[in-house]
């Protein structure tokens, strides 16, 4: 069965494509993994995963999923991921943008219901694992209000996995308590909690892994003690 991973947040800035660069990296000696930008706002994935392109097999695509009024077409969706199910691989990781995360709960409630969406996942043989990513400071109350938003629509239907960006929660560790606590409680409607993201900007090994991520660069591109660093973070993944 293929799995299609959905990296959503509808808050920019989050840390959406910095989790979908560290899959890629985890999964860059994977040939059997695909990556997807669908962001068509500020197109992250497509310059941090520069390692990826140009491979042969492909390994990553830019694919559009808005209309010409910016509105996120149903149709363009279950095309690509129709299109996407016929290629040979097993594991597709989708970067959805803001815009594009923003308008997935009016897909599920207004024009599908989520038992329907799940009828097109089982129509492709496909499991669709939702990954929504949650940062903190000024971010974490529309992070978490979008997270209660998916959960309470999906309600177990497909897998959910929380991603916390720990970056962002420096000096603020009782939230992360709280989203793991939220996560229990939430049972089968959230089936784990990973944290990602723990980069400290103040120390030079971190600016420059941080630097390597904006530039695209692959694993063979960091030094000792930075893949070190960048091997603990994929083993949390």
């Amino acid at each position: 069965m293929k799995k299609f991973y959905f990296n959503i947040q509808a808050k920019g800035g989050a840390g959406k494509s910095m989790l979908t660069y560290l899959q890629a990296l985890r999964e860059q000696n994977n040939h059997r993994a695909y990556f997807v930008d669908f962001d068509s706002s500020i197109k992250s994935s497509h310059q941090q995963l520069k390692f990826l392109q140009g491979k042969t097999p492909p390994r990553f695509a830019m694919m559009s999923l808005l209309d010409i009024n910016e509105k996120l077409d149903r149709q363009l969706l279950f095309e690509n991921l129709f299109e996407l199910s016929q290629k040979d691989y097993d594991s597709y990781y989708l970067d959805f943008g803001a815009p594009e995360s923003d308008q997935l709960p009016a897909l599920f409630s207004k024009d599908y219901t989520i038992q329907e969406f799940k009828q097109v996942a089982d129509e492709l043989n496909a499991a669709f694992i939702f990954n929504i990513v949650i940062a903190g400071g000024s971010s974490y109350e529309p992070c978490t209000d979008y997270l209660q938003k998916i959960v309470t629509l999906i309600k177990g239907t497909f897998e959910v996995t929380m991603y916390v960006n720990q970056t962002m929660f420096a000096g603020s560790p009782e939230l992360i308590t709280e989203l793991k606590t939220f996560g229990y409680v939430q049972g089968n409607n959230i089936q784990s909690v990973n944290l990602f993201g723990d980069f400290d900007v103040t120390t030079a090994p971190h600016k420059s892994i941080l630097q390597k991520i904006r530039e695209g660069k692959g694993m063979e591109a960091y030094a000792f003690i930075e893949k070190i660093k960048i091997q603990k973070e994929l083993s949390k993944l």
